[in-house]
């Protein structure tokens, strides 16, 4: 029944768009918690614990309509602060509905629904751990208006990194093959270094910005 829904609203979307080609892309449904599937939230949640990662500034794309890297936050009381982006107006509203019955959950915990691609460094903090599991999956088509490509996403999070921040991806990415050339290229060019595998995990280092 879930696939059959995102079928059905894919179709809805491409419909509405020939109608309004400036529509924002979005993703008009909720992604569940499919450890099977999509372990990277779970390996992430699991690495904080274990490694007693506390009270630092987090950024993670995308939150899931679980939010289980903001519950796990929150239960573990590892008190960092998570600013999830989601581009679904259904996670978002979840959120929503989540802190209005329990709002200590938002303490440290927020979540922003917006296009990763429209993105820009003023509107940003500094963060100590930036996730990007899922960059490159959801890249806008060519020819498509845009301010940021996945590269110059990854670039712009570089920036806004603490001295020694991490950046963290997803192997188990449907879009992995197409990270690999630009995690590559930043580490040429001195902006990551390898660190380990946490599971699913890979963490990088951040080094300088460079030219």
């Amino acid at each position: 029944m879930w696939i059959t829904g995102i079928r059905l609203g894919s179709w809805r979307e491409r419909w509405l768009r020939t109608f309004n080609p400036a529509r924002m892309r979005h993703f008009h449904y909720s992604w569940p918690l499919r450890p099977e599937d999509c372990p990277c939230d779970l390996d992430f949640a699991e690495l904080l614990v274990t490694r007693g990662i506390r009270r630092k500034s987090i950024f993670h794309f995308g939150s899931g309509g679980h939010h289980w890297i903001g519950r796990c936050n929150h239960e573990a009381e590892l008190d960092n602060e998570v600013l999830a982006l989601t581009l679904s107006p259904r996670e978002h509203a979840s959120y929503v509905s989540s802190i209005v019955r329990d709002p200590s959950l938002g303490r440290h915990y927020k979540v922003l629904f917006a296009d990763l691609y429209a993105l820009n460094a003023a509107s940003l903090p500094i963060f100590d751990i930036v996730t990007l599991f899922h960059l490159c999956e959801f890249s806008p088509p060519a020819g498509c208006p845009q301010r940021l490509d996945d590269g110059h996403v990854l670039r712009l999070f570089h920036s806004r990194l603490s001295r020694d921040g991490l950046v963290i991806f997803y192997s188990g990415s449907f879009a992995y093959a197409k990270q690999v050339p630009i995690i590559e290229q930043a580490v040429a060019g001195g902006l990551l270094s390898f660190v380990e595998e946490f599971k699913s995990l890979r963490i990088y280092r951040a080094g300088d910005l460079g030219p």
